[in-house]
């Protein structure tokens, strides 16, 4: 099979195309009876409400004015660029939807994520494969960006915080707003996104955001190991926004929003592979003040999803000593849906000498199921169907105490957690049999007190010593535990069987802030139990030929069995430095230094002899050994600024078992903007300004610590030189 049909028009974008001409032509916006005065924008914060700045954990805001002056163009990479978080360089438009690293602090791969992001509160991360699909997040449409590193707010937000947490507030209607931001770049990249306010007055305002992106891609192949068809992957992205705000009294205040989102890809690597991944999402939320210091709040989403895919194997098998021999051919085609809800409510309010206490409830249900057709290089061999249905609930209390005679401030959080794994089964049909697989899978329950003790003792006005103690878990996501799939000559198997994560923390750090200088020096220190690695059970056909008997698949089909396994206990530890500097009204500088070490203490897991160990005592894959980010900026004049972002990092392994290695990089950013008018700028961005031409996934190699690399990985460039140019209008 053999397709050069380019991406075309679907439903969302049809619509967002109508959306984007009737927004710019959108008259102006009922404010007859508006107030004189903006109200303060809606926000439900990662501390559930908590100033960031008083927590006791290490914590940063990125502003709207520092997110429209990044020179990073897309979400991912602005959050690449936040001191501690690491993704992948390549766009995330040109990697697989399960394929997208997100970390903080070392806790989070393509296979194993537990860092949680959120949008105005409410959690991101795919409910089925719990990676990210950040073509979601406009830069357009975001008001800040708030981080939590650790597991020092996990008292309050519970799975998959175990990393941090990354919560983006999304910019809200604003009286007579209409504002349009249009872009052109490197491998033909177009965006386009709009908002407007449809309705203002002094209690409710109704705002529209449309963003339509399409990229032809570079080719991420090197050329030595590159093949006739092999391609760039094109991509397109669209979202669609409409969002209410309501404050019919002072001291209440709600929002409504409604959310569709797809994003596709077509290419990927091979020619015959496509994507699309999309998003369908109703959340709403508010707070009512009950008195001078009581409130409740609470948000509620109802969301649905799915992923469909088409991966490529290939006849013969690719050989990276020998690219050009491989045919590719569909060898799976999966349709995986999945729907979600969740609600979270809480109390807040102060008790004589104990201050900003919150008591509350959140939970949320998972449902997913997965159709899967395996296909040899002539015929279907097998038909899979994998359904599940995953709960958490968890209760929580909070809250902060300020000693009168010393300076001193105490919080002690409580949270009892409920995860359920149920109704699951994995059934299919084997064409080549012919016979049947029926699998239902065993209801199974985990319950986990998490409690958290942190304090913060002011030595100046200046300068403070913090510290926190806390226990957090992880649940295996649905992917881990019911998918299966195939890639070329590797097939991945279920693993129902696994036990949910668990981590004990701690960490200490100090902060300094006078005169324009922000400094923060944290250590932390974790033991996660249960560590969740992505491992080869087989390396070659002749003990892989034996694992993979009542499967569908051919004998000799599969070269490599990978299955998700509780390795063992993991320890990651390490030092940040944070530090922000004005240097002067018009010169800014921030950057970090973050130093990890990410490695399994112990291993549980028995492999078969024949495959490479699981190393302990040697890092994680995914987790580079340190990382350090620069940032600066200055405004030359009031209507020209500039602004640079520097990252660099070490080559490190891609994989646990060290048969993958990816190369070091510095990368170098720069961006700049010019304001034509009061209503109009035009801005500039260069990314990889040197063209650092590196292996973002999978340095091929003959030998890697005793173990032999497999000759069948594709290796991946990162994003080369990229020029983008924009301009943005407000009316």
């Amino acid at each position: 099979m053999h397709s050069t049909t380019s991406l075309r028009p679907t439903p969302i974008s049809l619509a967002l195309t109508a959306a984007l001409t009737s927004l710019l032509g959108t008259g102006p916006a009922l404010a007859a009876d508006a107030p004189t005065a903006e109200l303060p924008p809606v926000t439900v914060s990662a501390g559930r409400g908590a100033t960031l700045r008083g927590l006791d954990v290490s914590t940063t805001v990125i502003t709207h004015e520092q997110v429209q002056q990044a020179p990073e163009t897309t979400i991912e990479q602005i959050v690449n660029r936040i001191p501690g978080a690491f993704s992948l360089q390549q766009p995330a438009g040109q990697l697989h939807p399960t394929a997208q690293v997100f970390s903080i602090r070392g806790f989070g791969t393509t296979t194993n994520v537990n860092t949680l992001l959120m949008v105005d509160g409410v959690p991101v991360n795919d409910p089925y494969f719990r990676t990210i699909d950040w073509g979601q997040i406009p830069k357009d449409s975001i008001e800040r960006i708030e981080v939590i590193r650790g597991g020092g707010a996990t008292s309050l937000w519970g799975n998959l915080a175990m990393g941090g947490i990354i919560n983006i507030v999304t910019r809200e209607p604003k009286l007579g707003e209409k504002r349009v931001s249009l872009s052109y770049g490197s491998f033909n990249t177009v965006t386009a996104d709009a908002a407007a306010t449809l309705l203002a007055n002094d209690t409710l305002k109704v705002g529209l955001n449309v963003g339509v992106t399409r990229s032809d891609g570079y080719q991420q192949t090197p050329a030595e190991f590159g093949n006739p068809r092999m391609s760039a992957t094109q991509s397109e992205t669209d979202n669609l926004l409409l969002s209410a705000v309501l404050t019919p009294t002072a001291g209440s205040r709600y929002y409504l929003k409604g959310f569709a989102h797809q994003s596709r890809e077509q290419g990927l690597t091979w020619d015959v592979t496509r994507n699309t991944w999309s998003s369908y999402r109703l959340l709403g939320g508010g707070s009512t003040q009950l008195d001078a210091t009581s409130s409740v709040n609470f948000t509620g989403w109802v969301a649905s999803g799915e992923m469909d895919t088409t991966n490529a194997g290939q006849s013969p098998a690719y050989n990276n000593t020998t690219p050009t021999l491989a045919v590719p051919y569909v060898s799976q085609i999966e349709q995986a849906k999945y729907r979600s809800l969740g609600a979270s409510a809480f109390y807040k309010t102060r008790w004589g000498v104990i201050d900003d206490v919150w008591i509350g409830i959140d939970a949320r249900t998972i449902g997913a199921t997965d159709d899967l057709n395996l296909y040899n290089a002539s015929a279907p061999t097998a038909v899979i169907n994998a359904r599940g249905q995953h709960r958490l609930q968890g209760l929580f209390a909070q809250g902060k105490y300020r000693a009168e005679r010393v300076p001193l401030e105490v919080t002690l959080g409580l949270r009892e957690d409920f995860w359920q794994a149920t109704n699951a089964s994995v059934n299919g049909v084997i064409l080549s049999g012919p016979s049947t697989l029926s699998n239902p899978v065993a209801n199974t329950s985990f319950n986990r007190f998490d409690p958290r003790l942190g304090a913060k003792y002011f030595l100046t006005d200046d300068l403070n010593v913090r510290a926190a103690l806390y226990r957090n878990f992880a649940a295996p996501g649905m992917n881990q535990m019911y998918r299966s799939f195939v890639s070329g000559t590797s097939y991945t198997a279920t693993s129902p069987t696994l036990r949910p994560q668990t981590n004990t923390g701690q960490e200490i750090g100090l902060d300094f802030k006078r005169s324009g200088i922000d400094v923060a020096v944290t250590l932390f220190d974790n033991k996660l139990d249960n560590f969740i690695d992505y491992a080869p059970m087989c390396t070659t056909v002749a003990t892989c030929d034996p694992l993979i008997t009542g499967t569908g698949l051919a004998a000799g089909s599969v070269a490599r069995l990978n299955q998700y396994v509780n390795a063992g206990t993991a320890v990651l530890r390490g030092v940040e430095l944070l530090g922000k500097f004005q240097l002067s009204p018009a010169v800014q500088l921030d950057g970090g230094l973050t130093r990890t070490q990410a490695y399994l203490s112990s291993s549980r897991f028995t492999q078969p002899a024949a495959t490479p160990p699981v190393p302990t005592h040697k890092q994680l894959g995914q987790v580079p050994t340190w990382m350090a980010t620069l940032g600066a900026s200055w405004q030359a004049t009031s209507a020209f600024s500039v602004s640079a972002k520097l990252k660099s990092f070490p080559s490190y392994w891609n994989n646990t078992a060290h048969t993958q290695r990816n190369e070091s990089a510095t990368l170098l950013d720069l961006g700049a903007s010019y304001q034509l008018s009061k209503t109009l700028a035009l801005w500039t961005s260069v990314q990889n300004v040197a063209d650092r031409r590196y292996y973002d996934q999978g340095l091929t190699a003959t030998t890697m610590e005793g173990s032999t690399a497999s000759t069948s990985s594709i290796p991946a460039l990162g994003m080369p030189r990229a020029l983008t140019v924009g301009l943005r209008a407000a009316f």
